[in-house]
């Protein structure tokens, strides 16, 4: 049964963004793709559901698809058993003529992931970790 692992936003400002969701009393870490550095993305700590915040160069870093993900444009994540229930799940949808946006990949963080498209345009991420 496929689980909300997160929901990410794609947003303009990053700080300004977390400056609001941190109003609303969601507490943020900071993530960097080379782990040290400047925010790319803020993590939420406390909303149950991750909620991560992400700069538009990040998201277009692990998201290389066209087009790229832009500002205002969310995507839930929803994570898989294994990666074989992940290529089942992508193979289905691509039978049925849903568009895949990005094929599954192994991604450097230890999950194979895959992007496709709801009926009505929504990113939809399958993410499953990597065996081994």
């Amino acid at each position: 049964m496929p689980t909300v692992a997160q929901v990410n936003l794609i947003v303009a400002d990053l700080e300004r963004s977390r400056d609001f969701y941190e109003a609303l009393g969601v507490e943020f870490r900071s993530r960097n793709r080379q782990g040290e550095g400047p925010a790319e993305a803020w993590v939420s700590t406390n909303t149950g559901v991750t909620v991560v915040l992400h700069s538009t160069s990040f998201a277009s870093w692990w998201d290389e698809t066209a087009p790229q993900p832009s500002a205002g444009g969310p995507q839930v994540d929803l994570e898989l058993e294994s990666v074989e229930r992940l290529e089942d799940a992508v193979a289905r949808l691509r039978a049925r003529g849903v568009t895949t946006l990005k094929p599954p990949t192994d991604m450097p963080w230890g999950q194979r992931f895959a992007i496709v498209s709801d009926p009505d345009g929504h990113r939809v991420g399958l993410k499953a970790a990597l065996e081994g």
